[in-house]
């Protein structure tokens, strides 16, 4: 298995993704100018097979893998490595049916750290087991051979030596397995132990215990039958002694409505007498109203009186309507007479005959209110309550005069209170109006002095001598001339993209520098054609 592809991105120094390939299976060296990322490229490599010593790809934190750690709006960093898996039967375990597996780590600022195996997620100690099984340990302190080791590594001891031989050869993988299993087995141990006292200390006193109160509840059960048949037996008895009571009771039951029934005779005697009372308190009734006949002949007198005047009204009425018809018969016959007349003479007979025909329609109409106003009376007699003309009884007279009187006073209450009111605001607007004339003189004072600054404007504009058609020819050579500038600016542009190579910006170091000092660009980088001359070293 070897790297098939590395990709960074957002990880350090590169801001932008970045694919290295074409990596030899056996040797391969990182070469490049200083600075140019060399150092970070085996960081990130160290980074996605999950190294926990942070120092030794330079960092403190895991933020401060992330490129310029945000602040230049990159939040993430991701790398991935692609393996390619030739030899699957010494491959990770697992993946044996895989050509390439890839393995990607990602860490997001105020986020959490992720890993993937093939895109799936996967736990870190899965992608630790991973690398471990192909003898490839990060964390090993002898994993990465820096400048000046190979001494030290030199001068090992025999333990030293042998553990980066089992580390290289990969037992050292199960040998920390084994020991982490020892410690599960020493620890399930002392919970054995513990599970052992458990029982004995306290399960075990508690099941005597238990076993004593289940002895306790079979005796209570047995009491308790026992108890249920002598409660049997008392209740059949209280049934007997009831039944007794109850044949007793029925004798009883007999004399007592033999009584009712005596009572009930009794209640019809008395409901006889207190008929014959009732017919005496009737005839008692009957004399009193006689001896109170004295008030119903007043207003019988009253009634006679209001018939009376009710037929002398109907009287008056027909007469009215006799008259009525005289006088109609009368207008036919003048009618007649209007052809032999001149038409002057004419004209005056027919108007005093409208005149007299109006006369007695009126005369009807005001016999007829008097019928229906005395039929009114007559009707108010009769009941007793005082009917007028308008069918209002006295006391709804009354009733309407006292609304009538309250809201009247309500009326005038509005009214003074509206009086006080208006004036009120009539002071208020005598106020505003003395306010808006001296506003008003203000403004109008402003308004001759802008009227003669206007007049001053118009004399100055007609001592310039304007031209419209000139001022339209000055227009349109200002727009064709900043057609030009817009056409040679995209023409600077064009040009500037073809020698962006030479091109050189910079700012001013300090206030006051000599730009004239500065004469462009001293020297650039470029790539060799051929990879044999690349031989730069980290």
């Amino acid at each position: 298995m070897y790297i098939q592809e590395v990709s960074i991105d957002g990880f350090k120094s590169y801001a932008q993704r970045v694919t290295l390939t074409n990596f030899d299976p056996g040797f391969n060296a990182i070469t490049g100018l200083n600075g140019s990322g060399k150092s970070n490229i085996l960081d990130s490599l160290c980074f996605v097979m999950g190294i926990k010593n942070l120092s030794a790809v330079r960092a403190q934190n895991l933020q401060e893998l992330v490129y310029k750690q945000g602040s230049a709006g990159i939040t993430k960093a991701t790398v991935s490595i692609v393996f390619h898996n030739n030899d699957p039967q010494n491959g990770p375990s697992g993946y044996e049916d895989k050509e390439y597996i890839t393995v990607t780590r990602q860490i997001v600022i105020g986020g959490r750290d992720k890993y993937s195996i093939n895109g799936h997620a996967a736990q870190q100690g899965r992608v630790a087991d991973l690398f471990q099984s192909v003898q490839l340990n990060v964390n090993n302190p002898h994993f990465l051979i820096m400048q000046g080791r190979v001494t030290k590594i030199m001068n090992m001891k025999p333990p030293e030596i042998l553990s980066l031989l089992e580390e290289a050869s990969g037992t050292k993988l199960y040998e920390r397995k084994k020991d982490s299993a020892m410690k599960t087995l020493a620890k399930k141990q002392t919970k054995l132990e513990e599970i052992d006292e458990l029982m004995n200390t306290e399960l075990l006193p508690t099941l005597q215990k238990l076993e004593k109160q289940c002895e306790q509840s079979h005796e209570f059960a047995m009491t308790s039958q026992k108890n249920e048949r002598l409660r049997r037996l008392c209740v059949a008895h209280d049934y007997m002694s009831t039944r007794r009571l109850i044949e007793s009771g029925e004798a009883e039951l007999a004399a007592m409505v033999a009584e009712i029934q005596e009572l009930e005779k009794q209640k019809t005697d008395l409901e006889a007498e207190a008929a014959d009372k009732a017919s005496d308190i009737a005839a008692l009734l009957t004399e009193k109203e006689i001896q109170q006949g004295g008030e119903v002949k007043e207003l019988q007198q009253q009634a006679d009186d209001l018939a009376k005047k009710l037929t002398e009204d109907k009287t008056n009425y027909k007469n009215k309507q006799d008259l009525l018809k005289s006088e109609q018969a009368s207008m036919t016959s003048l009618q007649q007479q209007l052809t032999e007349l001149n038409q002057n003479e004419l004209a005056a007979k027919v108007e005093a005959a409208t005149a007299a025909r109006d006369q007695a329609a009126a005369d009807l109409q005001a016999a007829e209110h008097g019928v229906e106003a005395a039929t009114r009376e007559l009707a108010g007699a009769e009941t007793g309550d005082g009917r007028d003309e308008s069918n209002k009884s006295l006391q709804e007279r009354l009733a309407d005069a006292q609304n009538a009187q309250t809201a009247a006073d309500a009326e005038c209450k509005a009214a003074d209170i509206k009086h006080k009111h208006l004036s009120k605001q009539a002071a208020e607007h005598r106020k505003s109006l003395a306010s808006k004339d001296k506003e008003a003189t203000g403004l109008r004072q402003a308004f001759d002095k802008a009227q003669q600054q206007v007049d001053k404007c118009r004399q100055s504009l007609q001592g310039l001598n304007y031209d419209a058609a000139a001022a339209e020819q000055l227009e349109e050579v200002r727009r064709t001339e900043q057609a030009a500038v817009r056409k040679a600016k995209e023409e600077v542009e064009v040009l500037a993209s073809h020698v962006s190579g030479t091109d050189f910006m910079y700012r001013d170091p300090e206030r006051g520098w000599d730009r004239s000092r500065v004469k462009g660009v001293r020297v650039g980088l470029w790539f060799l054609a051929c990879m044999l001359y690349q031989t730069d070293s980290a």
